[in-house]
């Protein structure tokens, strides 16, 4: 009986082992794929320019909030920044796809009657 406990210990030190060190080359592979997908993301710059030289109304800086919203509740993507100053508006989406993404958000804009006054461009982070 002694025996088998002698030899059942260092069986067991070495499975742990070997877990540990399994688990490790793991979690590197995990926060390497992560954070290479992270990379992978394109981002697109939406802005809209205003009609006057001033700095956005409320009603103007509603719309750009329903439309980040929108942006989000639509699922194309994450928006990563959110500007305003003297003249313009506009707002980074981080996106998977980016030739389906920008007809999309060119809907947006239309929906929203600033197409006509928009650029979208794709930017890198």
């Amino acid at each position: 009986m002694a025996e088998s406990g002698a030899i059942g210990a260092p069986v067991k030190w070495i499975l742990i082992a070997l877990l540990v060190v399994g688990c490790k080359g793991e979690s590197k592979d995990v926060i390497k794929r992560t954070i290479a997908e992270t990379r992978q993301k394109t981002r697109v710059n939406v802005q809209v320019r205003l009609e006057k030289s001033e700095l956005p109304s409320p009603p103007e800086l509603d719309q750009q909030r329903k439309m980040e919203s929108d942006v989000e509740q639509q699922n194309i993507g994450s928006v990563v920044k959110s500007e305003s100053g003297v003249g313009y508006y506009d707002f980074t989406v981080e996106v998977d796809d980016s030739p389906a993404a920008i007809p999309r958000i060119r809907t947006l804009l239309a929906n929203a009657g600033v197409l006509q006054r928009s650029t979208i461009k794709i930017v890198t982070p």
